[in-house]
């Protein structure tokens, strides 16, 4: 760099030299270049010589005529390296593109896995509206999972597709003050967790669960299937009963409950295997879930007392408590999913609801 701060200077110096005298002493220079040239295949240069030869071609535009030792295009490649490491001086620590947040790639991953016939553009329309998470297709791209070619359907695809006809409907009971026995009924449908119907009597019949299904089902509103165990609250049924008339011939029931189903709310009645209760275990799961949440909190004096508690949790349960099973969605009261694009965070204080007294609380922000 030094030897290139003097050679300006003596041009500068010289400058004032007369036309004919700077003409001879080029001459001379040029002859004694070609002499080396002809001796050094590939001269060494150092920095100062590149950044010399760098700064003089971009404010001489003849600099081109003038150049011997090298191409103009060795320079010319000088001065992108250079550029290039400018700017990775000026971004150091942070190559390449910024990371996106760890949470989409995850939403990216999750998207990607379940639906492989998905392209990038669909993936990152789906975050944009429905997440607030705007990406550009190519960084989708990165991030996709490869799952090849949409298999086919498999069974629990089939049945979870299917759940929104499904309900089960099971009993589960309850000691009371005295140390009698109420029983608590409740139908769960199987797509939203959605406790349909809970009722509590001290002595179930048959014809008390059949007047529950009918509050159950109001204008015809009715599953395909109803999924139940082997109480024998539910009837036993006569071989020659279950053969009579059009409707049954082929069919078989194993209980009186079932063939009232078909006959009377056409819904086919689907008895679990005998000893096998985690064939209806959404149903059982609310059970657990009632008992350790809400029941053994409390000394029951009354079955109108019980009745009231079930009603109260069954309400928080179907509209304010989050669902594992299905995404941590809660249903509302129209039946219908809450919506899935997150609000705003606001600032405000945190606001408890309580549930039964405060055994359980609904949370939400006040503004």
């Amino acid at each position: 760099m030094f030897s290139a701060f003097l050679a300006l200077l003596s041009t500068l110096l010289h400058a004032a030299r007369s036309r004919a005298d700077l003409l001879a002493e080029i001459a001379a220079l040029r002859q004694q270049l070609a002499v080396v040239q002809r001796q050094v295949k590939r001269p060494q240069l150092r920095r100062g010589d590149r950044a010399f030869w760098i700064w003089l071609c971009r404010h001489w535009p003849r600099w081109r005529s003038a150049l011997i030792i090298v191409k103009p295009e060795t320079v010319l490649r000088w001065h992108r390296q250079g550029y290039e490491l400018y700017w990775r001086w000026r971004s150091r620590g942070k190559p390449g593109r910024p990371r996106i947040p760890r949470r989409h790639i995850e939403f990216i991953r999750r998207i990607s896995s379940d639906h492989p016939e998905w392209g990038e553009d669909r993936i990152a329309l789906e975050l944009k509206l429905k997440l607030g998470a705007e990406h550009d297709p190519s960084t989708i791209r990165k991030y996709m999972v490869d799952g090849g070619r949409p298999g086919s359907s498999t069974w629990g695809r089939f049945l979870a597709s299917h759940a929104g006809q499904m309900w089960e409907l099971d009993f589960t009971t309850q000691v009371m003050w005295n140390f009698s026995i109420c029983y608590v009924l409740v139908i769960l449908a199987l797509d939203s967790r959605r406790v349909v119907h809970a009722a509590v009597t001290s002595s179930p019949t048959l014809a008390w669960v059949k007047q529950q299904l009918r509050d159950a089902t109001p204008w015809g509103a009715v599953p395909r299937f109803l999924i139940h165990d082997n109480d024998g609250v539910f009837g036993q049924l006569r071989s020659k009963d279950a053969a009579i008339g059009p409707r049954r011939k082929g069919k078989r029931y194993r209980c009186a409950l079932d063939l009232w189903l078909t006959l009377v709310l056409s819904v086919k009645g689907v008895p679990i295997p005998y000893a096998a209760p985690n064939a209806a275990a959404h149903v059982e799961r609310f059970m657990r879930t009632l008992h350790e949440e809400c029941l053994r909190h409390f000394i029951f004096f009354s079955e109108a007392q019980l009745h009231r508690t079930v009603q109260e949790f069954v309400g928080y349960v179907n509209e304010a408590r989050p669902h594992q099973g299905i995404a941590n969605i809660p249903d509302v009261k129209a039946g219908l999913l809450a919506a899935r694009q997150p609000e705003p965070e606001v600032e405000g204080r945190l606001v408890a609801r309580p549930i039964l007294g405060g055994i359980a609380h609904d949370y939400s922000l006040a503004a």
